[in-house]
């Protein structure tokens, strides 16, 4: 059974389950939903309007327009550029004149503003709402991303106030104010996309096609495995894993078969490179969706650039629904031990609890030997967490030159934040200031402001749908409400204060809303000395926008 929560639905449902006590409580959720009902809908035909902006359909556009429309019009002059690096801000000028023009009038204007570019993607969003009969009030979101006349890529935002009528089943806005409009535009690009030319590129069947897979994250990992001075990069996959062996010359041969990591029995989802017995070339690790797999590199002593699979000669053939792993020597015996994030198997199993789950699996801790052996010791370690954890991270945070262990929970299980003690970790999120609570799927550490303390940012998920609902709400409507909040607005940003204790600072520093949001984190993209924030999103997607 595949993974399919959809934002608006799932808000709902939290909601209810808040409400759950009967009373005015329940009262609320059922008027919210009918409001919900025609703010959906708006919001869903914003998303078909949204398909036709990117495919710069003029005509289709104008019919999510009534004939008369009161606006101040799409800015056509921008405010002096402001340059930061490799880019260039610009505020566009807003007019504060509204008057009524017809609909293909506010079309073309949105032409004028688009000529000569090339449109990548065009979304348009419900903030928040209020609804009367078949009206709708609304201030909407909007972003555009795009190739100027120039080249460049741009990535536009606005706000804009709203309202709309349904006439026969259709929207029909009737006003659309601007209130901000922005643009960053990169003068230079800093990636591009090369892996076909690269030779990495490869394509996964539908996921309509695996319907008997088990839901899975899939990852990647870089090392030199062959010792020749290049990284390399090994990836999983649903049809099967690569191993893209780095040629010298910017291109990749994929020796997965040859290598024999190619396919396994048992579904493997995150790679972790590690060097396990100290022998000096790189092995690998699989979390795996049944018993883990420890993959030892034969370079040495073989010189032969092959893996073999002694996973039970050392072992951690151990069962778990392992969605990641990361590695440290947590006992100071100067080899890596493996820390593996075990979640559920999604669909066979749903969360006890939509805001608070518990019924995930125990995650795991292979402790080595010094012989090349391992124990696995996560009870006996205090780590055997059996949330729904998707990623962990060690990072020593109160610098005492011991690894400590966080680890980032789904279904709002709240996040720990193990301390090392000794022979022992204990976890002392809340009294630390990280407990977080959002649907955890990403850890990172770096030094983001550069004082000398490792700061942290957690990868969650964000829902503008789930924000929009909650808002509703007010202050003191629901005992859980701020944890419910917390589900919907993004990643999280902590900053440490030293000695391992952390301060919030996402609204300060952000915010961070990543959507659908995996993985991710730190890393100093324009090498300028600073960390930046990357993260990868997206999830299931049908042919409309709002398939999602």
């Amino acid at each position: 059974m595949r993974r399919n929560r959809n934002a608006f639905a799932l808000a709902l449902a939290l909601v209810a389950c808040a409400c759950d006590n009967g009373g005015p409580d329940r009262q609320l959720a059922k008027e919210m939903e009918v409001i919900e009902e025609a703010t959906e809908s708006f919001a869903n035909a914003l998303l078909d309007m949204s398909v036709a902006v990117r495919n710069r359909d003029s005509k289709t556009v104008a019919r999510f327009f009534a004939p008369l429309v009161q606006t101040n019009g799409i800015p056509g002059a921008a405010g002096q550029p402001e340059t930061s690096g490799w880019i260039v801000q610009q505020h566009w000028i807003v007019s504060d004149q509204v008057s009524g023009i017809t609909g293909t009038q506010l079309v073309a204007q949105l032409d004028r503003f688009l000529s000569g570019c090339t449109v990548e993607d065009a979304r348009f969003k419900v903030a928040n709402s209020t609804v009367s009969g078949q009206s709708v009030v609304a201030a909407v979101k909007w972003w555009l991303i795009a190739r100027n006349p120039k080249g460049q890529r741009a990535w536009t935002r606005g706000r804009a106030d709203a309202a709309a009528t349904r006439d026969r089943g259709a929207w029909r806005l009737d006003r659309f104010v601007v209130k901000k409009l922005h643009t960053m535009t990169a003068v230079v690009d800093v990636f591009d996309e090369v892996a076909e030319p690269a030779g990495m590129a490869a394509t996964a069947r539908p996921v309509a096609a695996r319907k008997d897979e088990p839901f899975a994250a899939y990852g990647t990992a870089t090392a030199d495995v062959d010792r020749d001075g290049l990284l390399d990069l090994f990836a999983t996959g649903a049809d099967g894993n690569h191993l893209y062996r780095n040629l010298g010359d910017g291109t990749f041969d994929d020796i997965a078969k040859q290598a024999l990591v190619h396919q396994f029995p048992q579904t493997v989802t995150a790679p972790l490179f590690l060097d396990f017995d100290n022998d000096g070339d790189t092995d690998l690790f699989l979390s795996a969706i049944g018993t883990q797999v420890l993959l030892e590199n034969r370079l040495v002593p073989d010189k032969k650039l092959v893996f073999w699979d002694v996973s039970n000669k050392r072992g951690v053939a151990r069962p778990a629904i392992g969605f990641s792993a990361v590695a440290t020597d947590v006992n100071g015996d100067g080899f890596p031990d493996i820390y593996v994030a075990s979640y559920n198997r999604y669909g066979e199993v749903l969360p006890d609890s939509w805001d608070g789950a518990s019924n995930g699996t125990p995650n795991l801790l292979f402790v080595s030997k010094g012989d090349g052996t391992y124990a696995e010791a996560a009870a006996q370690w205090g780590v055997a967490d059996r949330r729904w954890t998707y990623a962990a991270g060690f990072a020593d945070v109160d610098e005492d030159g011991k690894p400590d262990l966080y680890i980032a929970n789904d279904f709002g299980g709240g996040n720990a934040l193990y301390m090392h003690r000794g022979d022992k970790f204990v976890d002392e999120a809340r009294s630390r200031g990280v407990v977080d609570g959002g649907y955890g799927m990403g850890v990172s550490f770096a030094d983001y402001d550069n004082d000398g303390h490792l700061d942290l940012h957690v990868t969650r998920m964000s829902s503008t749908a789930g924000r929009r609902i909650l808002s509703r709400l007010g202050g003191g409507k629901l005992p859980t409400k701020d944890r419910l909040e917390r589900m919907a607005v993004g990643n999280a940003l902590y900053r440490n204060n030293g000695e391992g204790h952390f301060q919030e600072v996402t609204a300060e520093v952000g915010p961070f809303s990543g959507g659908w949001a995996w993985g991710g984190g730190f890393i100093d993209i324009d090498n300028n000395g600073f960390e930046d924030l990357y993260t990868p999103n997206g999830f299931i997607s049908g042919t409309s926008l709002k398939d999602t």
